[in-house]
């Protein structure tokens, strides 16, 4: 069966001959595998064949449709604080003007007033997001 998504495809294929040299030290064989960053090594893959998150792209589309005039629901961020997570209400806007890696989690549960109702979770330090419709 030949693969829909060609890049995706090699993609993987590359990060698995990349996974299998490391075990097989092919790669840095003078540095221990405890110091090899695999996380950077998949990050660059992702970028280099153009599939990174977008993040800032879906964090802005949010922040935007939280602001609409028809805009239901709420921002709600959570960080650190005394060794626990703590969860605060935010307005949409302000994200603008903050540091949003100071969050552990970013969560809009919004929604508009013809009954359109959604959540997306934003984990910004990871720069990694989900998106959940709520409509049946």
């Amino acid at each position: 069966m030949p693969h829909q998504n060609v890049t995706l495809h090699s993609l993987l294929l590359q990060l698995a001959n990349n996974i299998r040299d490391l075990c097989q030290r092919r790669i840095d064989k003078d540095r221990p595998l405890s110091l090899l960053n695999l996380e950077l090594v998949i990050a660059y893959l992702l970028r280099e064949h153009g599939l990174e998150p977008d993040f800032d792209r879906q964090f802005g589309a949010c922040i935007n449709a939280m602001s609409q005039d028809d805009a239901v629901g709420q921002t709600l961020v959570f960080d650190r604080y005394h060794g626990g997570l703590r969860m605060r209400p935010i307005e949409a806007l302000s994200l603008l003007d903050s540091d949003v890696q100071a969050y552990e989690m970013v969560l809009f549960d919004g929604g508009n007033t013809c009954g359109d109702r959604w959540k997306h979770v934003f984990f910004p330090r990871q720069r990694v997001h989900c998106f959940l419709c709520e409509n049946l």
